[in-house]
């Protein structure tokens, strides 16, 4: 099967009128957490850093940047907020593929601004390039056991689709979209806990859009390079693709999209159930963090490749940092980003109770990033133990959030950062978003200058 070109027919046929009403309601679901995500990311060190790089770069004044004052040409603006919004780690993922909504989002806002696209051809766009990174995702499920992080590895292919999608490219053209891209694609799971990790996300934004609008204006590539011998699949799995025949056969049935889960906390999604197990376990038993003698956690052995610092240093290790995420659950009243700053890293309630948590590795469980569930336990001095074991963590399908918690889940990644007018107004815009002639609209509430 020709899947390179067989995708490319996919995304050129797909309308959105053809969208199941639940997707472009939960896309806008997705796309309000994505921006608030921007938001509050430009208020991090990570932004600050990239900011200064974009002056230096300079650039036509084509897309927002968050948080800057100006704006860049399209790709330095996609690269810029889909790195901002990685930073809060708070980013909606699916498993088990593991991509991200994040990375398609901020690049498909940048493109859709600079050519004043209707809403709902960001919506088009975004079930698109997220359907490409997803299935490709799951035909290629042996890049994560290699090291590969998926969110930008696939993602960077997910970003050239959704961009060929809203540039209105042809078959051919958008197979040369996806070649191109995949050239480009790249991302190491080792990077996690680290600022690195954020900018793979904005690489993949930046080379994805690269890629389509080089296309667009006739560059070419391998036109069978994901199916090839020696091509994307091939390497990225080390020949070890599995049914990739089923990317075309399962396409839309149904959209990926509905399997993206809303993070509640703002660290590693694998920490998601885990968190959710001590928050849940604080409220059914009475004991103070005093009474823990210490607490037990089983996982497989992926986990703790991704999660990867027992004893963090600073802010962004904390965000992949089992001990301290528990630790978060288990001190605060609720878990936000401000659990996981430098400040709470040195914090001597959180390196006493970090040192009380032990991870325990089931190396007979699956090394998969689904199919098993963590096994939180807490021992208490007086002998109970009480124990949570979670499928699902709340936000994560088939328990996804309303949307009054998503609103709220923006509000508080921009409370602090826009006007009260401005956070109503960009919430009332986004969901109507598949009625807005002009995204720019939008895109102007969220406009500001970071302090």
């Amino acid at each position: 099967m020709e899947i390179t070109r067989k995708i490319s027919e996919r995304i050129y046929e797909a309308r959105f009128e053809q969208l199941p009403p639940e997707v472009l309601e939960y896309g806008k679901s997705l796309a309000l957490s994505a921006l608030g995500a921007m938001v509050a990311g430009a208020m991090l060190p990570t932004a600050k850093i990239m900011m200064k790089y974009l002056e230096r770069m300079g650039g036509n004044p084509e897309a927002t940047v968050m948080g800057a004052g100006f704006r860049s040409s399209v790709e330095n603006a996609a690269m810029a907020n889909a790195t901002f919004a990685h930073a809060t780690e708070y980013e909606d993922d699916s498993l088990p593929e593991m991509t991200s909504s994040y990375t398609i989002l901020p690049p498909v806002f940048a493109l859709g601004e600079k050519l004043k696209a209707a809403g709902k051809e960001l919506i088009e766009a975004f079930v698109v390039g997220n359907e490409v990174q997803s299935r490709i995702g799951i035909a290629c499920l042996e890049a994560r056991r290699y090291g590969y992080l998926n969110l930008s590895l696939l993602g960077t292919v997910g970003v050239a689709a959704a961009a060929a999608k809203i540039l209105k490219l042809d078959v051919q053209r958008t197979t040369m979209a996806l070649s191109l891209a995949a050239s480009q694609g790249s991302g190491i799971v080792r990077q996690s806990g680290t600022m690195a990790h954020y900018f793979e996300m904005g690489v993949a934004g930046r080379n994805g859009l690269g890629a389509a609008l080089l296309a667009a204006e006739g560059f070419t590539g391998s036109p069978n390079i994901l199916e090839a011998s020696r091509g994307f699949f091939d390497l990225v799995t080390c020949g070890k693709v599995a049914a990739p025949e089923d990317i075309i056969n399962n396409w839309g049935k149904p959209f990926r999209v509905m399997q993206v889960g809303i993070k509640k906390y703002p660290c590693c999604y694998h920490m998601q159930r885990i968190v959710d197990s001590a928050v849940e376990l604080k409220k059914e038993h009475a004991f103070s963090v005093d009474d823990i003698e210490k607490i037990e956690v089983e996982v497989n052995p992926m986990l703790p490749q991704v999660v990867q610092h027992p004893e963090p240093a600073n802010a962004q290790e904390a965000q992949f940092s089992l001990p301290h995420g528990v630790a978060t659950a288990l001190l605060e009243k609720k878990v936000s980003p401000r659990s996981f700053s430098d400040e709470k890293v040195q914090d001597r309630a959180f390196q006493e109770l970090r040192q009380k948590v032990k991870t325990i590795v089931h190396e007979e469980w699956p090394w998969a990033t689904a199919g098993w569930n963590p096994i939180v336990t807490i021992v208490l001095k007086d002998g109970r133990r009480l124990g949570k074991e979670l499928a699902h963590a709340k936000g994560q399908p088939p328990d996804l959030l309303p949307i009054e918690e998503v609103i709220q889940k923006y509000k508080t990644c921009t409370e602090k950062v826009l006007a009260g007018e401005k956070i109503d107004e960009s919430i009332r815009l986004t969901l109507v978003l598949d009625k807005l002639e002009n995204i720019g609209q939008l895109m102007d509430t969220l406009s500001f200058r970071a302090a």
